[in-house]
């Protein structure tokens, strides 16, 4: 039995200080199964290790849980090898930490860890190694410099043990060099110090003195955000990039198209994965620190829409083709949607090719029904059309590719297959990043569209067809016209390369309208309106934390946090999660809440244990308690959230914490409460109220005849 080696090392596992227990698995072994004995332990699925809570005797007690195994090292972070069981293991062998530093490393299968103490970080260049590149990925710790195939690390004591262990595992020797004698070897092979974005120097000193204060604001928005470590440093190494490039340039208020004429430079030189991290930071920048509205690049030429032809197993084409009465028309459709077979070849292909897939092509599954019926289809078509040379022919002469592609569109148009328009343009929007409800929304309003023409094919539809549509729809919400318009651009643009006249397609103009939120004299006639513990809570809990309504119905035991007056939000909209607000006068009321109601698992819960309490019944009781108090006009659970955003402004508090506590991605979001909390609506008067003291209107005295 060869040797068997172990990596234990001290880890970070959600917010918990652990100890990993890495080797080579080898299901059933004698070694998987006394690490799968060890108590407590768990298997974290992303560093792929199993891990067990720390404890400061670990080195011995992993000894003693695996001494019964012979032909097993156990290695240390600082690479003491020890054998477990010394008839088989063999000597320890030694760390490679101990290799003198050079002062101008060159790659030669060691990898070079690099400390770079003024920037609290230290980098990792192993040359180029797959195994070990996957491993370190797996961390999801510090970032990859692409340019100089180096990994960048947060300077945490711990993590360097982890990264060293990941190392060793690879079977690769280490070597440690300070950043003072900081020299890499780029990929063209020559050496030389890092670049600019990797000198060791502090990130506020490497901008010039003109953008400190820039600088300082970015800074704190990160902080204000709460952005993690890695984050942070692929942002700032991006954004001072930014700076640099357009030093002597009012960064503040540069407009939109420099921005863009900006980015769109960089998209010339810059990978995929660069390209969205430079955007990402300059619109952190413009967006989050500065407050302008959201900014979209659409660089359209670097995401082209995979168009893949979609593929129907044989029972379900032949299900469909039942339906045509064209033998002609059912070989075409057979031959895309079942065959996959391209239309430059099928043009090529001669009459007497009722043998294809026994000679030229393969059907998927070498399915012998679908060939049968495959040629059935050759010899009905041969009967009908009698072609002269080749199997599909326009006049009686050959197809070219254009010619077929319109006669593709007419039969879908014409039989009206709407099932193929379906599935075709689902499996190619399940091919873009679009989220499932933005899929969801796309594919509906164009089927909408597509019915409304009787399912033409988009190709033969106008732009005049569109504009007509859209007026149609205009009755309809600017939300749900600008989704429409949305569709059409991805339908028309990306799949069927088709451009859109702006003169034909107008967007609606967007609508402004102010929030209706509740007064606080209005929520305390409300709360007192019931004595219902639940239904109190709902409405308090929703205002005092400014919640939307899936978040009260979301809000489970465990993200409620008395001793610091505050609530959890896990994976709200946008999928992030925040801290807000839990009134200290609600304890009372909550704990009584709790000890009558005893709920499982959420908060509010229905009628079944461990249940979510629904929309339906927590809005029925806001209206009902609002309604017994005599408030008439149209009230909803959203307005619980408003309220809350505007008493804060109202009480003075700084606009940027209440995009916090509220969740808001941008700025310009919670700016809607400040035109309510307008000083002027408080300081200034109505005319009408100077016009009656000046002339005693409504007092009662007529005047004089």
């Amino acid at each position: 039995m060869g040797m068997r080696e172990v990596f234990v090392y001290p880890i970070h596992h959600r917010g918990q200080h652990r100890i990993a227990v890495r080797y080579r698995y080898a299901p059933e072994s004698e070694l998987d199964k006394s690490a799968r004995s060890l108590p407590n332990r768990l298997f974290s699925s992303t560093k792929g290790v199993w891990h067990i809570p720390y404890r400061a005797d670990y080195r011995t007690y992993i000894r003693e849980a695996f001494k019964e195994l012979e032909g097993v090292v156990i290695k240390f972070p600082e690479g003491d090898a020890e054998p477990v069981n010394e008839k088989t293991a063999g000597s320890p062998t030694r760390s490679s930490s101990n290799i003198s530093p050079s002062n101008s490393p060159v790659y030669d299968g060691k990898v070079q860890i690099l400390i770079d103490k003024a920037n609290k970080r230290f980098l990792v260049y192993h040359g180029y190694h797959p195994d070990l590149y996957r491993k370190i990925s797996h961390t999801q710790q510090g970032f990859w410099m692409q340019d100089k195939r180096t990994w960048s690390f947060p300077g945490n004591n711990e993590l360097f043990l982890e990264i060293i262990s990941l190392i060793e595992g690879a079977g690769m020797q280490w070597e440690k060099i300070l950043a003072e004698n900081l020299r890499v070897r780029n990929p063209k092979g020559k050496e030389g110090p890092v670049n600019r974005e990797e000198k060791a120097v502090k990130p506020e000193k490497s901008v010039p003195s003109s953008f400190r204060k820039i600088w300082k604001s970015y800074d704190e928005t990160f902080t204000l955000k709460r952005m993690s470590t890695s984050t942070r440093e692929i942002y700032t190494g991006f954004f001072r990039k930014f700076l640099l490039d357009n030093e002597g340039k009012d960064i503040e208020n540069l407009t939109y198209h420099e921005i863009y004429d900006y980015i769109k430079g960089e998209s010339e030189r810059l990978s995929d994965i660069a390209l969205g991290q430079t955007i990402a930071a300059i619109k952190f920048f413009y967006e989050r620190t500065l407050g302008r509205e959201k900014m979209y690049f659409n660089l359209s030429d670097r995401r082209e829409v995979k168009k893949t032809i979609l593929w129907m197993p044989f029972h379900e084409i032949k299900t469909l083709l039942a339906g045509i009465d064209s033998p002609g028309d059912r070989l075409l459709l057979f031959l895309v949607y079942h065959a996959n077979i391209g239309l430059r070849e099928m043009c090529a292909l001669e009459s007497d090719a009722a043998d294809l897939f026994s000679t030229q092509y393969q059907l998927p599954g070498k399915n012998r029904e679908a060939e049968k019926y495959y040629q059935g289809l050759v010899e009905m078509t041969a009967k009908v059309y009698r072609q002269r040379e080749f199997l599909l022919e326009n006049k009686g002469k050959q197809h070219t590719v254009e010619t077929l592609k319109v006669k593709l569109y007419r039969i879908l148009g014409y039989y009206r297959l709407e099932e193929l328009y379906r599935r075709q343009y689902e499996l190619i929007l399940s091919e873009t990043s679009y989220s499932r409800d933005t899929q969801k929304n796309y594919l509906g309003n164009f089927m909408r569209f597509l019915r409304f023409f009787n399912f033409k094919h988009p190709v033969f539809i106008s732009d005049e067809d569109i504009r007509d549509y859209l007026v149609l729809n205009r009755e309809k919400s600017a939300a749900h016209q600008n989704s429409m318009i949305n569709a059409f651009k991805f339908f028309f643009e990306k799949v069927h390369n088709q451009s859109l006249s702006r003169k034909h397609v107008m967007r609606p103009r967007k609508s402004h309208y102010l929030p209706d939120y509740f007064s606080q004299q209005e929520l305390s006639d409300i709360l007192e309106a019931t004595e219902n513990l639940k239904h109190q809570l709902v409405v308090a809990i929703g205002y005092s934390a400014g919640l939307r309504r899936q978040e009260i119905q979301n809000l489970r035991l465990v993200d409620v946090d008395l001793d610091r007056n505050r609530l959890f939000i896990k994976n709200s909209k946008g999928k992030k999660d925040r801290y807000t607000l839990f009134s200290k006068h609600l304890h009372e009321k909550y704990l009584l809440y709790l000890e009558k109601e005893k709920p499982k698992v959420y908060v509010f819960e229905g009628n079944v244990a461990g249940s979510k309490y629904s929309f339906s019944s927590m809005s029925a009781i806001l209206k009902g308690m609002a309604k017994a108090v005599g408030i008439h006009r149209t009230v909803h659970l959203h307005m619980l959230r408003h309220s809350f955003a505007t008493h804060l402004l109202e009480d003075g508090k700084d606009i940027r914490y209440v995009q916090e506590l509220m969740g808001h991605k941008s700025i310009k979001t919670t700016e809607r409460y400040t035109h309510i909390v307008n000083d002027a609506l408080n300081t200034v008067s109505s005319p009408f109220d100077r016009m009656v003291s000046e002339t005693g209107f409504g007092s009662g005295k007529g005047r004089s005849p």
